[in-house]
Protein backbone atom coordinates (compact mmCIF):
# COMPACT_ATOMS: atom_id res chain seq x y z
CA UNK A 1 0.00 0.00 0.00
CA UNK A 2 1.43 3.42 -0.98
CA UNK A 3 1.43 6.74 0.68
CA UNK A 4 -1.53 8.15 -1.31
CA UNK A 5 -3.75 5.32 -0.28
CA UNK A 6 -2.90 5.84 3.33
CA UNK A 7 -3.50 9.60 3.10
CA UNK A 8 -6.91 9.04 1.50
CA UNK A 9 -7.80 6.58 4.20
CA UNK A 10 -6.95 9.21 6.82
CA UNK A 11 -9.17 11.77 5.22
CA UNK A 12 -12.01 9.35 5.16
CA UNK A 13 -11.65 8.78 8.85
CA UNK A 14 -11.51 12.55 9.49
CA UNK A 15 -14.58 13.30 7.54
CA UNK A 16 -16.61 10.62 9.15
CA UNK A 17 -17.17 12.66 12.25
CA UNK A 18 -15.57 14.76 14.83
CA UNK A 19 -13.14 13.09 16.98
CA UNK A 20 -11.37 14.02 20.11
CA UNK A 21 -7.90 15.41 20.18
CA UNK A 22 -6.55 12.35 21.86
CA UNK A 23 -8.16 10.17 19.42
CA UNK A 24 -6.79 12.37 16.73
CA UNK A 25 -3.33 12.13 18.11
CA UNK A 26 -3.74 8.48 18.51
CA UNK A 27 -5.01 8.44 15.05
CA UNK A 28 -2.00 10.40 13.83
CA UNK A 29 0.36 8.14 15.74
CA UNK A 30 -1.33 5.19 14.25
CA UNK A 31 -1.29 6.84 10.91
CA UNK A 32 2.38 7.63 11.28
CA UNK A 33 3.00 4.09 12.30
CA UNK A 34 0.99 2.88 9.43
CA UNK A 35 2.89 5.32 7.21
CA UNK A 36 6.12 3.90 8.42
CA UNK A 37 4.76 0.46 7.96
CA UNK A 38 3.63 1.50 4.48
CA UNK A 39 7.05 2.91 3.77
CA UNK A 40 8.66 -0.28 5.00
CA UNK A 41 6.23 -2.30 2.97
CA UNK A 42 6.91 -0.06 0.03
CA UNK A 43 10.60 -0.70 0.42
CA UNK A 44 9.91 -4.35 0.80
CA UNK A 45 7.73 -4.20 -2.28
CA UNK A 46 10.38 -2.37 -4.23
CA UNK A 47 12.94 -4.88 -3.08
CA UNK A 48 10.54 -7.72 -3.85
CA UNK A 49 9.83 -6.18 -7.23
CA UNK A 50 13.50 -5.89 -7.81
CA UNK A 51 14.01 -9.42 -6.63
CA UNK A 52 11.12 -10.53 -8.86
CA UNK A 53 12.66 -8.76 -11.83
CA UNK A 54 15.96 -10.36 -11.01
CA UNK A 55 14.22 -13.69 -10.55
CA UNK A 56 12.38 -13.22 -13.84
CA UNK A 57 15.66 -12.27 -15.49
CA UNK A 58 17.33 -15.25 -13.86
CA UNK A 59 14.41 -17.41 -14.93
CA UNK A 60 14.66 -16.10 -18.45
CA UNK A 61 18.41 -16.64 -18.29
CA UNK A 62 17.79 -20.06 -16.80
CA UNK A 63 15.32 -20.83 -19.54
CA UNK A 64 17.83 -19.60 -22.09
CA UNK A 65 20.54 -21.60 -20.34
CA UNK A 66 18.18 -24.57 -20.10
CA UNK A 67 17.44 -24.20 -23.78
CA UNK A 68 21.12 -23.91 -24.46
CA UNK A 69 21.73 -26.81 -22.12
CA UNK A 70 19.06 -28.76 -23.96
CA UNK A 71 20.71 -27.90 -27.23
CA UNK A 72 24.05 -28.68 -25.70
CA UNK A 73 22.63 -31.90 -24.30
CA UNK A 74 21.25 -32.80 -27.71
CA UNK A 75 24.64 -31.97 -29.22
CA UNK A 76 26.34 -33.94 -26.51
CA UNK A 77 23.93 -36.82 -27.07
CA UNK A 78 24.64 -36.62 -30.78
CA UNK A 79 28.36 -36.43 -30.03
CA UNK A 80 27.96 -39.27 -27.56
CA UNK A 81 26.15 -41.34 -30.19
CA UNK A 82 28.80 -40.47 -32.72
CA UNK A 83 31.45 -41.29 -30.14
CA UNK A 84 29.64 -44.54 -29.36
CA UNK A 85 29.50 -45.34 -33.07
CA UNK A 86 33.14 -44.39 -33.40
CA UNK A 87 33.93 -46.43 -30.29
CA UNK A 88 32.07 -49.39 -31.78
CA UNK A 89 33.96 -48.88 -35.00
CA UNK A 90 37.18 -48.61 -33.00
CA UNK A 91 36.24 -51.76 -31.08
CA UNK A 92 35.64 -53.55 -34.37
CA UNK A 93 38.87 -52.16 -35.78
CA UNK A 94 40.66 -53.04 -32.55
CA UNK A 95 39.27 -56.59 -32.74
CA UNK A 96 40.51 -56.76 -36.33
CA UNK A 97 43.87 -55.35 -35.29
CA UNK A 98 44.03 -57.77 -32.37
CA UNK A 99 43.21 -60.63 -34.76
CA UNK A 100 45.87 -59.33 -37.13
CA UNK A 101 48.27 -58.91 -34.22
CA UNK A 102 47.48 -62.46 -33.11
CA UNK A 103 48.19 -63.71 -36.62
CA UNK A 104 51.32 -61.61 -36.73
CA UNK A 105 52.34 -62.92 -33.29
CA UNK A 106 51.83 -66.49 -34.45
CA UNK A 107 53.81 -65.76 -37.60
CA UNK A 108 56.41 -63.97 -35.48
CA UNK A 109 56.61 -66.94 -33.10
CA UNK A 110 57.04 -69.26 -36.06
CA UNK A 111 59.69 -66.96 -37.54
CA UNK A 112 61.29 -66.69 -34.13
CA UNK A 113 61.44 -70.48 -33.88
CA UNK A 114 62.95 -70.73 -37.34
CA UNK A 115 65.34 -67.91 -36.53
CA UNK A 116 66.32 -69.58 -33.24
CA UNK A 117 66.93 -72.83 -35.11
CA UNK A 118 68.92 -70.97 -37.76
CA UNK A 119 70.90 -69.16 -35.06
CA UNK A 120 71.61 -72.49 -33.35
CA UNK A 121 72.75 -73.95 -36.67
CA UNK A 122 74.89 -70.87 -37.32
CA UNK A 123 76.40 -71.09 -33.82
CA UNK A 124 77.16 -74.78 -34.36
CA UNK A 125 78.60 -73.97 -37.78
CA UNK A 126 80.62 -71.17 -36.19
CA UNK A 127 81.88 -73.57 -33.49
CA UNK A 128 82.76 -76.13 -36.15
CA UNK A 129 84.53 -73.46 -38.17
CA UNK A 130 86.31 -72.27 -35.03
CA UNK A 131 87.45 -75.83 -34.30
CA UNK A 132 88.56 -76.24 -37.90
CA UNK A 133 90.29 -72.87 -37.73
CA UNK A 134 92.00 -73.86 -34.48
CA UNK A 135 93.02 -77.16 -36.03
CA UNK A 136 94.16 -75.35 -39.17
CA UNK A 137 96.06 -72.83 -37.04
CA UNK A 138 97.66 -75.67 -35.10
CA UNK A 139 98.43 -77.48 -38.34
CA UNK A 140 99.79 -74.27 -39.83
CA UNK A 141 101.95 -73.66 -36.77
CA UNK A 142 103.18 -77.26 -36.95
CA UNK A 143 103.73 -76.91 -40.70
CA UNK A 144 105.61 -73.66 -40.13
CA UNK A 145 107.68 -75.35 -37.43
CA UNK A 146 108.32 -78.24 -39.79
CA UNK A 147 109.15 -75.76 -42.53
CA UNK A 148 111.62 -73.98 -40.24
CA UNK A 149 113.06 -77.34 -39.25
CA UNK A 150 113.12 -78.38 -42.90
CA UNK A 151 114.83 -75.13 -43.85
CA UNK A 152 117.38 -75.63 -41.09
CA UNK A 153 117.77 -79.26 -42.15
CA UNK A 154 118.05 -78.17 -45.78
CA UNK A 155 120.64 -75.57 -44.85
CA UNK A 156 122.51 -78.21 -42.84
CA UNK A 157 122.22 -80.66 -45.71
CA UNK A 158 123.39 -78.03 -48.16
CA UNK A 159 126.31 -77.35 -45.85
CA UNK A 160 126.92 -81.09 -45.54
CA UNK A 161 126.59 -81.39 -49.30
CA UNK A 162 129.06 -78.57 -49.81
CA UNK A 163 131.40 -80.22 -47.33
CA UNK A 164 130.79 -83.57 -49.03
CA UNK A 165 131.52 -81.99 -52.38
CA UNK A 166 134.68 -80.47 -51.01
CA UNK A 167 135.54 -83.77 -49.36
CA UNK A 168 134.72 -85.62 -52.57
CA UNK A 169 136.84 -83.20 -54.53
CA UNK A 170 139.64 -83.66 -51.99
CA UNK A 171 139.18 -87.42 -52.10
CA UNK A 172 139.08 -87.35 -55.86
CA UNK A 173 142.25 -85.29 -55.89
CA UNK A 174 143.80 -87.59 -53.30
CA UNK A 175 142.67 -90.57 -55.33
CA UNK A 176 144.04 -89.05 -58.47
CA UNK A 177 147.27 -88.26 -56.66
CA UNK A 178 147.31 -91.79 -55.26
CA UNK A 179 146.65 -93.32 -58.68
CA UNK A 180 149.35 -91.11 -60.11
CA UNK A 181 151.73 -92.14 -57.32
CA UNK A 182 150.83 -95.81 -57.77
CA UNK A 183 151.30 -95.42 -61.48
CA UNK A 184 154.63 -93.74 -60.90
CA UNK A 185 155.68 -96.49 -58.48
CA UNK A 186 154.43 -99.12 -60.89
CA UNK A 187 156.39 -97.57 -63.71
CA UNK A 188 159.50 -97.35 -61.52
CA UNK A 189 159.11 -101.00 -60.48
CA UNK A 190 158.50 -102.04 -64.07
CA UNK A 191 161.65 -100.25 -65.16
CA UNK A 192 163.67 -101.73 -62.30
CA UNK A 193 162.31 -105.28 -62.79
CA UNK A 194 162.23 -105.14 -66.54
CA UNK A 195 164.19 -108.38 -67.07
CA UNK A 196 162.24 -110.33 -64.43
CA UNK A 197 158.98 -109.11 -65.92
CA UNK A 198 160.18 -110.08 -69.36
CA UNK A 199 161.08 -113.54 -68.05
CA UNK A 200 157.58 -113.94 -66.60
CA UNK A 201 158.94 -114.23 -63.08
CA UNK A 202 157.45 -110.96 -61.89
CA UNK A 203 154.16 -109.28 -62.70
CA UNK A 204 153.00 -105.86 -61.57
CA UNK A 205 149.29 -105.03 -61.39
CA UNK A 206 147.67 -101.68 -60.74
CA UNK A 207 143.96 -101.87 -59.96
CA UNK A 208 141.87 -99.07 -58.34
CA UNK A 209 144.95 -97.45 -56.85
CA UNK A 210 146.22 -100.75 -55.47
CA UNK A 211 149.73 -101.82 -56.51
CA UNK A 212 150.65 -105.51 -56.33
CA UNK A 213 154.03 -107.10 -57.13
CA UNK A 214 153.55 -110.79 -57.81
CA UNK A 215 156.71 -112.94 -57.82
CA UNK A 216 156.75 -116.66 -58.52
CA UNK A 217 158.38 -118.65 -55.76
CA UNK A 218 161.36 -119.86 -57.82
CA UNK A 219 162.63 -116.26 -58.05
CA UNK A 220 162.99 -116.03 -54.27
CA UNK A 221 163.09 -119.55 -52.86
CA UNK A 222 164.32 -123.02 -53.63
CA UNK A 223 161.70 -125.76 -53.63
CA UNK A 224 160.39 -126.39 -50.13
CA UNK A 225 162.64 -123.70 -48.59
CA UNK A 226 161.87 -120.40 -46.85
CA UNK A 227 165.34 -118.75 -47.11
CA UNK A 228 165.58 -116.03 -49.77
CA UNK A 229 167.96 -116.99 -52.60
CA UNK A 230 170.84 -114.70 -53.65
CA UNK A 231 169.13 -113.86 -56.95
CA UNK A 232 165.92 -113.24 -55.07
CA UNK A 233 167.67 -110.87 -52.69
CA UNK A 234 168.61 -108.69 -55.65
CA UNK A 235 165.02 -108.59 -56.77
CA UNK A 236 163.79 -107.73 -53.26
CA UNK A 237 166.41 -105.01 -53.00
CA UNK A 238 165.05 -103.37 -56.15
CA UNK A 239 161.51 -103.64 -54.82
CA UNK A 240 162.52 -102.31 -51.39
CA UNK A 241 164.34 -99.31 -52.84
CA UNK A 242 161.18 -98.21 -54.60
CA UNK A 243 158.49 -99.19 -52.06
CA UNK A 244 160.51 -97.92 -49.12
CA UNK A 245 160.00 -94.38 -50.38
CA UNK A 246 156.20 -94.68 -50.40
CA UNK A 247 155.55 -93.21 -46.95
CA UNK A 248 151.72 -93.15 -47.03
CA UNK A 249 151.22 -96.88 -47.63
CA UNK A 250 151.78 -100.06 -45.65
CA UNK A 251 153.46 -103.05 -47.27
CA UNK A 252 151.77 -106.40 -46.88
CA UNK A 253 153.72 -109.54 -47.87
CA UNK A 254 151.46 -112.48 -48.70
CA UNK A 255 152.72 -116.07 -49.04
CA UNK A 256 150.81 -118.52 -51.29
CA UNK A 257 151.36 -122.21 -52.22
CA UNK A 258 149.77 -124.86 -54.44
CA UNK A 259 147.71 -127.68 -52.99
CA UNK A 260 150.42 -130.35 -53.05
CA UNK A 261 150.89 -131.54 -49.45
CA UNK A 262 154.29 -131.31 -47.79
CA UNK A 263 155.93 -134.77 -47.41
CA UNK A 264 159.18 -136.30 -46.29
CA UNK A 265 161.69 -134.63 -44.02
CA UNK A 266 160.40 -131.15 -44.89
CA UNK A 267 157.25 -132.00 -42.97
CA UNK A 268 159.26 -131.84 -39.77
CA UNK A 269 159.86 -128.08 -40.39
CA UNK A 270 156.57 -127.13 -42.04
CA UNK A 271 153.65 -129.26 -41.11
CA UNK A 272 151.43 -127.84 -43.89
CA UNK A 273 151.63 -125.43 -46.81
CA UNK A 274 150.19 -122.86 -44.47
CA UNK A 275 153.27 -122.81 -42.27
CA UNK A 276 155.51 -122.75 -45.37
CA UNK A 277 153.67 -119.79 -46.91
CA UNK A 278 153.86 -117.92 -43.58
CA UNK A 279 157.61 -118.60 -43.22
CA UNK A 280 158.32 -117.32 -46.75
CA UNK A 281 156.25 -114.15 -46.19
CA UNK A 282 158.06 -113.52 -42.91
CA UNK A 283 161.47 -114.04 -44.59
CA UNK A 284 160.65 -111.45 -47.27
CA UNK A 285 159.43 -108.97 -44.63
CA UNK A 286 162.60 -109.53 -42.60
CA UNK A 287 164.77 -108.94 -45.65
CA UNK A 288 162.97 -105.69 -46.56
CA UNK A 289 163.48 -104.48 -43.01
CA UNK A 290 167.12 -105.55 -42.61
CA UNK A 291 168.50 -104.91 -46.07
CA UNK A 292 166.14 -102.45 -47.85
CA UNK A 293 165.69 -100.52 -44.56
CA UNK A 294 161.90 -100.38 -44.86
CA UNK A 295 160.28 -99.17 -41.65
CA UNK A 296 159.07 -102.34 -39.89
CA UNK A 297 155.95 -100.46 -38.69
CA UNK A 298 154.85 -100.48 -42.32
CA UNK A 299 155.45 -104.19 -42.83
CA UNK A 300 152.99 -107.07 -42.38
CA UNK A 301 153.38 -110.74 -43.24
CA UNK A 302 150.52 -113.15 -43.96
CA UNK A 303 150.46 -116.79 -44.99
CA UNK A 304 147.46 -117.98 -47.02
CA UNK A 305 148.80 -121.40 -47.99
CA UNK A 306 146.79 -123.02 -50.76
CA UNK A 307 143.53 -121.23 -50.00
CA UNK A 308 143.76 -118.26 -52.41
CA UNK A 309 144.83 -119.84 -55.69
CA UNK A 310 145.09 -117.95 -58.99
CA UNK A 311 144.55 -121.13 -61.02
CA UNK A 312 142.80 -124.52 -60.45
CA UNK A 313 146.00 -126.51 -59.56
CA UNK A 314 145.22 -129.01 -62.34
CA UNK A 315 148.54 -128.75 -64.22
CA UNK A 316 152.16 -128.08 -63.27
CA UNK A 317 151.94 -124.69 -64.96
CA UNK A 318 148.82 -123.74 -62.95
CA UNK A 319 150.37 -124.95 -59.72
CA UNK A 320 153.50 -122.86 -60.52
CA UNK A 321 151.25 -119.77 -60.78
CA UNK A 322 149.79 -120.47 -57.37
CA UNK A 323 153.22 -120.76 -55.69
CA UNK A 324 153.98 -117.05 -55.30
CA UNK A 325 154.83 -114.09 -53.08
CA UNK A 326 152.67 -111.00 -53.43
CA UNK A 327 153.84 -107.63 -52.14
CA UNK A 328 150.85 -105.31 -51.87
CA UNK A 329 150.74 -101.59 -51.09
CA UNK A 330 147.71 -101.01 -48.84
CA UNK A 331 146.31 -97.84 -47.12
CA UNK A 332 147.76 -97.21 -43.69
CA UNK A 333 145.49 -97.87 -40.69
Amino acid sequence: MNRNAIFLLSCVFACSGCVTASKYRNQQTLTAAQQRRADSLDKDLASATKDLAAAQAALAAAKDAAKKDADTEAGLIAQLKASADQLASLHAEMASVQKSNQDLQQSLDAKKGELSKKISELIKEKDDLSQKLDAASTGLAAAMARAVTAEASLAAREMDLAMARDEKAALAKAKADEVAAVKQNSEALAASLKSEIAAGEVTITQLKGKLTVNMVDRVLFDSGQAEVRTDGQKVLEKVGNILGGVADKDIRIEGHTDNVPIIGGLKRRYKTNWELSMARATAVARYLQDVAKVDPKRLAAAGYGEYRPLAPNDTPEQRAQNRRIEIVLVPRD
